[in-house]
């Protein structure tokens, strides 16, 4: 899966994804839900990887 494509299904633009995977900004609460659906992975999984 491409960043666009990401950053589409989390609906945020394509800058925002950027700065959160490269760890310039925090994902919202509602980003972390929707990773979480996604990878089908739990919470404490994504946030340790930010």
């Amino acid at each position: 899966m491409t960043q666009w494509e990401l950053a589409d299904k989390l609906d945020i633009s394509l800058r925002t994804y950027q700065r959160i995977e490269y760890g310039q900004q925090k994902p919202s609460y509602k980003v972390i839900l929707v990773l979480q659906k996604i990878f089908n992975e739990n919470i404490e999984s994504i946030l340790q990887e930010l």
